[in-house]
């Protein structure tokens, strides 16, 4: 008799039993009913927990029975399974190669403990592998005699593989904190303690999270980091944070243990109790030590051309051809027009620029427009500026296409200077015109080089403005995309999918080996690695497809406006063709290959993060069965 069967049997009533005996037929149906209701709830509640029972026969070394859930987490039926555990060597065979010394000493152990909790893996007909728990006792009957063990098995593999993602997702944030200078924390406001605080936070503050916890008792410790001058304020935005509960984002420096002194930004959110008190703050905090430098950098370089423009009595400006409008105008020039800055800026249209002109040099200056904009890169005008007080100035207008679209200007560049004093010399010493000339002449070539400058320092801004941007967006060793560029793409290609209801994927690529390169030859060589293979996907997408690196060996694909699945097949198995191709640099070869999984809009999701995480997902399933592959998402996600 089955251990179950045991079970059901001691619940029930003894016949043999005058009291017992004595039960009517009604009470005995209803008694059969208790126990088959109890019988369903074992076996639902099985189905829902994925837990399954068995016993175990000692004397016949086999399974004797199990429930139909235990069947189902072997992906078996109930005949299936007796049959594949009806003896002790069929049994290990189903269990996994690397676990089943441990799972023989286990059985083992039970035999001496006479109880059991352990956990294993075993691999299914189709090759895939499962986690499993199983708790075991050994039956003993009335005479003490030991006739097997009784187990209930539970299915962890979703418990394990999250534990896993979860281990993977906190190494991709030290990593991510590493190369961004960002760390984070959180923080208890009744104690006025660090609950946790991030590697990349303690890396700023230059120790180690134990350290820097351990060293942050109260509120008052937390403000002695704060550098002197900088203390008063964050105490009160602090405060303020604290009785709002709004998010805070502030600047300030903070004194390292070494005593560098570091900028650093810090946006934190409040976490609330039910009665709107702030109990605790999730913050994050940004080095920007090297912004602040540059930006100081910046200033004084524009210090020193507005001190220029006031020596030379100059001024410059840039000026949108196509909505005629000012898109900037230097404080020179404010001074030079006797107006508000904003008042400039207002001016749209040239013929609202022509009224600060005086008249009689109204048409003089539009001839000199009009030759610039019908094939001319420059022009130099001299006429009279009549302020904002009515005094009139002679001043001199130099300028050049600074962006050309079409063979037409779209942006010019000019610079103004007042020549009032140069205009009423020449009136007065007419007879010392060749000096005057030779004066102009010096001048001139002082207003070239002031303009040369300008352009030198416009040209730096812009330069600087694009690496900024470029670094912002893209990973700074291959040039693709980051993951920030590489979702803004992702959101405007699902809204042109939506428009034209196109399809769409997401491919989600993770090298495979790449760890045992680095580990073996260096991550210099780790990096050209990364560069060839980056390279190599590029050559394999369409222009209209994205790639991006968002970390680490991982890419991601965009492919936009999809006719048929079978293009995204083919892009993949070129992919997998290409990076698996050796790569040689001096005398060394390697060898590195790909996991790709993909998601497909509409069906998989319709939001940048559910198609990542789709495409992420069944790219682990590729990695775990086989690697260098590829496969779809299996399930829709809303």
């Amino acid at each position: 008799m089955s251990t179950i069967e045991s079970l059901v049997v001691a619940q029930t009533p003894d016949l043999s039993n005058p009291g017992v005996s004595s039960m009517t037929r009604d009470e005995l149906e209803a008694e059969l009913e208790r126990l088959r209701r109890r019988e369903a709830l074992l076996v639902a509640t099985e189905e829902i927990a994925h837990i399954g029972h068995y016993e175990w026969n000692y004397e016949h070394d086999r399974l004797e029975t199990c429930s139909e859930e235990y069947a189902r987490i072997f992906n078996m039926t109930l005949e299936q399974v007796m049959l594949s555990q009806s003896t002790w060597e069929r049994t290990l065979q189903q269990i996994h190669p690397d676990d089943r010394e441990y799972y023989k000493a286990a059985r083992e152990q039970l035999r001496s403990t006479k109880a059991l909790d352990f956990k294993y893996r075993i691999r299914l007909a189709d090759g895939s592998i499962r986690h499993l728990r199983e708790i075991g006792i050994v039956i003993v009957d009335k005479d003490g005699a030991e006739r097997g063990s009784f187990g209930i098995v539970q299915d962890i593999s979703a418990q394990v593989n999250y534990e896993r993602e979860l281990e993977y997702r906190d190494d991709l944030a030290r990593h991510a904190e590493s190369i961004t200078d960002i760390g984070h924390f959180i923080f208890d406001e009744d104690s006025e303690r660090y609950q946790h605080v991030s590697d990349g936070l303690a890396r700023i503050y230059g120790t180690t999270p134990e350290e820097y916890v351990n060293r942050i008792q109260s509120f008052a410790d937390d403000l002695s980091v704060v550098f002197e001058e900088d203390r008063q304020r964050v105490a009160e935005e602090y405060r303020y944070y604290r009785e709002t509960g709004q998010d805070c984002a502030l600047e300030y420096r903070i004194r390292r243990k070494d005593g560098a002194i570091r900028w650093v930004r810090e946006l934190g959110r409040a976490k609330k109790s039910q009665s709107g008190r702030v109990t605790q703050t999730l913050g994050v905090v940004q080095d920007i030590t090297e912004r602040v430098k540059h930006e100081q950098e910046l200033l004084f370089k524009d210090a020193l051309a507005n001190q220029a423009e006031a020596i030379t009595d100059i001024g410059h400006y840039i000026y949108d051809e196509i909505n005629q409008e000012y898109l900037f105008v230097s404080p020179g020039l404010v001074r030079i027009h006797g107006r508000d800055r904003q008042e400039l800026l207002d001016l749209v249209g040239y013929e609202r620029d022509l009224e600060l002109i005086h008249a009689e040099d109204r048409e003089q200056v539009q001839q000199a427009y009009d030759e610039f904009l019908a094939g001319g890169e420059e022009w130099r005008v001299d006429y009279r500026l009549v302020r904002a007080d009515g005094t009139i100035r002679w001043v001199r207008e130099m300028g050049k296409a600074y962006l050309i679209g079409h063979g037409m200007p779209e942006q010019t560049i000019g610079v103004l200077q007042d020549i009032t004093a140069q205009k009423d010399a020449e009136q007065e010493i007419i007879k010392a015109k060749k000096n005057l000339e030779q004066q102009v002449v010096l001048r001139t070539r002082e207003l070239a080089n002031t303009v040369k400058q300008l352009q030198d320092e416009v040209q730096e801004r812009e330069k600087i403005a694009a690496e900024l941007d470029f670094l912002a967006n893209h990973d700074a060793l291959t040039g693709l995309p980051s993951l920030r560029l590489c979702k803004d793409r992702l959101e405007h290609s699902l809204a042109e999918a939506r428009r034209n209801r196109q399809m769409s994927a997401v491919m989600f690529l993770d090298l495979d080996g790449f760890k045992e390169v680095n580990d073996t030859h260096g991550h210099e060589l780790g990096d050209f690695v990364l560069k060839v293979t980056a390279d190599r996907i590029k050559n394999e997408i369409r222009e209209t497809d994205t790639v991006a690196r968002i970390g680490g060996d991982e890419f991601i694909i965009i492919l936009s406006s999809l006719p048929q699945i079978g293009i995204a097949e083919r892009i993949a198995k070129s992919i997998i063709e290409q990076v698996s191709r050796k790569i040689y640099i001096e005398d060394t070869e390697v060898a590195v290959s790909v996991s790709i999984g993909i998601s497909l809009y509409p069906e998989q999701g319709t939001t940048p993060e559910v198609l990542i995480r789709e495409a992420d997902r069944a790219m682990y399933r590729v990695k775990h069965k086989r690697k260098n592959g590829f496969g779809f998402a299996q399930t829709a996600a809303d």
